[in-house]
């Protein structure tokens, strides 16, 4: 058989390079002339069908400090689109950010006019499709789903769950990703979508697939980006959780790339671009999105936790504690202008101040039975420890003349019969101790001349762990296991400049820990009982710390810098 050995050379050449060729993601302007013109375009939405689209549009410069915009409208039909014309919600104030619902029936937008509640910020406001046609006189969102600060690109999904970002209080940096869940009463309270998505920088402008599964946003100033000002990214919902967020490397540019829009009856991604630093031109573009969804799938990774935080003030809270059923959660704050105890809620509601007196009341613990809270207190002039009953409201002093020093950090025993805690006796000098329940002395434990601190029980009461720098000269924090039947310690750690506050899960297993190197605030770790295995949960450069695990769940709360204070967050353990 004769072979033609050059048309197999051209086969096998025209094989390899088909299956290296990269998709085409080159993006196109959008009606050049029409739609995308000498002025500043960008927010483009569209009706399921393609027959519609809002946009903004500005004829101030981009980037030139606050732009005054005004949505514009265009029909489609079949064959080119229409001259846009200007709203009939809008034209007299600054309006922005449209979004028509997948039903059609409502348009979100961003709006500086007007309100009853006397607000200068750009808020969320709504109109509704009448039954003849046109829309309904604007509508504001209430509160919370709009605050005193700025909310930016509303956008839905076929759920009717509501999206959007804003820079009010309480996120984790500049701007922030939220999400209005669609419940049986409508949409009500705005949830952060935690620290997968948003971070210590900038996440703006954002859009929604209809299917909720796809993410994609604007974030600013991460090492990633390509721009110093706003770079596209990407994130799949999985299992509940979003994939780590990704550069969409083949779209973004040294200028700015945002407000992003699936168009469903085309496959398109419709996004702004202002292309370059140089250029004054920020025009809508789109891209066939179906190579870049499934690149981008490909390498999606998800995160080992996800973050939520249940408290939200000016305030400090810390120091919090699941009850041994998980249901509550004991914390210290100074909302009250000294340090106190409070409750509150799994899920941060309902909360509750347990103690108030003129002295500070701090670090709390719970009685295994779920009914009593163990805390200290400097109300007599030196930290002592003191009990609450939940029933009664009832404080009682734990008392032993013998004691010479301040106690610190206690915790119970499983069976609630000890007290494990730290006794001071100066900076440097601390032992940990066992009492009885009734605040006796029964033992030490360590027998240093340096500091030894944060006691905690294991579920089956035989180990206790904490850290000390007993083999630092006093420098760096290593964490220890101590064996109540052996009276044996094991040093566990022993790398980074400090390694503190751990706490068991509740199966023993494991134990989550802080770590934090010269000059770096705190992070998250958690490493096997032994020891091993030690793994870094959480990176932001923020900072958590004082962790406890959750009775039941692979949950850990946390006392996490959020906003320029301490607040309290729920960390979810990805299995």
């Amino acid at each position: 058989m004769k072979i033609n050995v050059t048309l197999f050379a051209l086969l096998f050449m025209s094989f390899l390079l088909y299956g290296q060729e990269k998709p085409k993601t080159s993006k196109v302007l959008f009606e050049p002339g029409n739609i995308s013109t000498k002025y500043v375009e960008y927010g483009a939405t569209f009706t399921r069908d393609g027959s519609e689209m809002y946009f903004a549009r500005s004829t101030q410069q981009w980037g030139k400090g606050d732009m005054k915009s005004t949505i514009y409208h265009a029909f489609f039909d079949g064959e080119k689109w229409s001259t846009p014309k200007i709203a009939t919600f809008s034209g007299t104030y600054d309006d922005s950010d449209p979004h028509i619902t997948p039903d059609n029936k409502t348009i979100y937008f961003i709006s500086k006019r007007p309100s009853a509640e006397n607000t200068i910020s750009s808020d969320i406001w709504k109109v509704k499709r009448k039954s003849g046609g046109g829309w309904t006189e604007p509508e504001r969102m209430p509160n919370p789903i709009n605050s005193e600060k700025s909310e930016y690109s509303p956008c839905t999904d076929l759920e009717g769950n509501l999206y959007f970002a804003s820079d009010r209080l309480g996120g984790y940096g500049q701007g922030d990703l939220y999400m209005v869940p669609n419940k049986e009463e409508g949409l009500k309270n705005p949830i952060n979508m935690g620290d997968i998505l948003n971070s210590e920088t900038g996440e703006w402008n954002l859009g929604v697939s209809a299917d909720g599964n796809t993410l994609l946003y604007e974030a600013s100033q991460r090492k990633q980006n390509v721009s110093g000002y706003g770079d596209l990214y990407i994130s799949f919902k999985r299992n509940d959780s979003w994939t780590i967020p990704q550069n969409i490397v083949e779209l973004n540019t040294s200028g700015s790339d945002l407000c992003p829009f699936l168009a469903e009856h085309t496959e398109q991604l419709y996004f702004t671009s202002s292309d370059s630093l140089k250029s004054g031109d920020t025009n809508i573009y789109h891209v066939a999105f179906d190579a870049i969804r499934k690149k981008y799938e490909k390498t999606a990774e998800i995160s080992l936790v996800s973050e939520k935080c249940l408290t939200n003030n000016a305030f400090e809270d810390r120091y919090a504690s699941y009850s041994p059923d998980g249901e509550k959660i004991l914390f210290e704050s100074n909302r009250d202008g000294t340090w106190e105890i409070y409750l509150m809620d799994k899920n941060g509601q309902n909360t509750q101040q347990l103690t108030s007196t003129i002295a500070d009341s701090r670090r709390p613990s719970w009685h295994p039975s779920g009914k009593k809270v163990l805390f200290e207190s400097n109300r007599n002039g030196k930290q002592e420890l003191f009990t609450y009953t939940l029933g009664n409201g009832k404080t009682k002093r734990l008392a032993d003349k013998t004691i010479e020093g301040e106690l610190l950090f206690a915790s119970y025993s499983p069976k609630g019969d000890k007290i494990a805690v730290s006794l001071k006796q100066s900076e440097d000098k601390s032992h940990i101790i066992l009492l009885n329940q009734k605040g006796k002395f029964l033992k030490k434990i360590t027998n240093n001349e340096k500091r030894n601190y944060y006691p905690k029980w294991s579920s089956d009461g035989t180990e206790i762990i904490y850290f000390s720098r007993k083999d630092t000269n006093n420098q760096d924090d290593e964490i220890y296991r101590y064996n109540l039947k052996t009276d044996q310690h094991i040093r566990l750690t022993n790398w980074h400049k400090h390694n503190f506050c751990p706490s068991w899960s509740n199966d023993g297993k494991k134990i989550v820990y802080v770590t934090s190197m010269e000059n770096t605030r705190p992070e998250i770790y958690i490493m096997d009982a032994d020891g091993s295995n030690q793994i870094r949960v959480t990176n932001n450069s923020n900072g958590e710390t004082l962790p406890f695990w959750h009775p039941k769940e692979n949950k850990i709360l946390v006392t996490a810098y959020r906003n320029g204070n301490y607040e309290i967050c729920e960390l979810e353990l990805q299995n």
